[in-house]
């Protein structure tokens, strides 16, 4: 009896033991096929696929490997656009996709970056000429028996800021004055806050002094203003004092300031590939000085 019992505990250390060594050898060969199908990431490019004054439009490119004879599922993509090292724009692309076998699929990213959002981030981000970005993304793709697997991948770079030029009506001169006309130019000053030159053409304009139409017409020679520098537009006019009345006349003869509002549009060339020939709307208003 004794010997009985002694056999079956043996016999049981037997079979557990055989279990343990079948365990330890499918976790190992788990790991093994784990490392077999794990699949590579990686950012083949980033490109400025739109850029105005108010926003840049950056689509990132990126390719995922798949090495095993089967498709995948990417179950999603979680992003993080950074500005100088700041959050800006985050979230989860919840969109599957397969990923197909033994090769790679392509995937775009675009990002919106609005330039009125910088001036939320805290520092002085919006004074800057280029910001430095970085996006980090995480690829979540559900493998056979392990289950969701994460590959992290990010990029870095710049990207240039342009700002809007600034325009008024900086004088208007007197040349000519007569009886029944007068001959002025008007002075536009054109302020380029930029860290690069800008070319301005196709100036067409509609000036008003005192509610009352003194010109229209267009420019079409371009003129270079240099980086974080002002330039002049003159704008030859000619006035015919008769059919206009006797206020304009008045006008010229006194010595006040004159109400003006200049309408149009002009072009404008920043150098950025995707920024050339913008047209750029004119409406102002103010006070100008009359000079003789």
């Amino acid at each position: 009896m004794y010997k009985a019992a002694r056999y079956t505990v043996n016999l049981k250390q037997i079979i557990l033991s055989a279990l343990l060594l079948l365990a330890l050898a499918g976790c190992a060969q788990l790991q093994k096929q784990a490392e077999v199908m794990k699949p590579t990431a990686k950012l083949t490019g980033a490109r400025l696929a739109g850029i105005n004054f108010d926003q840049a439009k950056l689509v990132f490119d990126l390719a995922v490997d798949n090495p095993n004879p089967v498709a995948l599922e990417l179950a999603g993509l979680d992003y993080n656009f950074k500005i100088e090292n700041q959050s800006l724009v985050s979230g989860t692309s919840a969109k599957t996709m397969a990923l197909k076998a033994g090769g790679t699929s392509s995937i775009s990213l675009p990002v919106t970056l609005k330039f009125a959002d910088l001036k939320k981030l805290p520092g002085e981000i919006w004074g800057k000429d280029r910001l430095a970005y970085q996006l980090d993304t995480t690829f979540n793709i559900n493998l056979p028996v392990i289950g969701n697997y994460a590959i992290p991948v990010s990029k870095s770079g710049e990207i240039p800021v342009p700002r809007m030029p600034k325009v008024k009506l900086k004088d208007v001169k007197l040349k000519n004055l007569g009886f029944s006309g007068a001959d002025i130019i008007a002075r536009v000053e054109v302020d380029n806050p930029n860290a690069f030159q800008l070319g301005m053409s196709d100036f067409s304009y509609q000036l008003n002094i005192n509610q009352q139409k003194w010109g229209a017409g267009a420019i079409k020679q371009k003129k270079t203003i240099a980086a974080k520098s002002r330039g002049i537009i003159e704008v030859p006019l000619s006035l015919d004092l008769l059919s206009m009345g006797s206020s304009a006349a008045k006008l010229l003869a006194g010595d006040k300031p004159l109400d003006y509002r200049l309408k149009g549009s002009m072009k404008v060339d920043t150098g950025i590939d995707l920024m050339k020939d913008v047209a750029v709307p004119l409406d102002i208003k103010g006070q100008v000085p009359l000079l003789r």
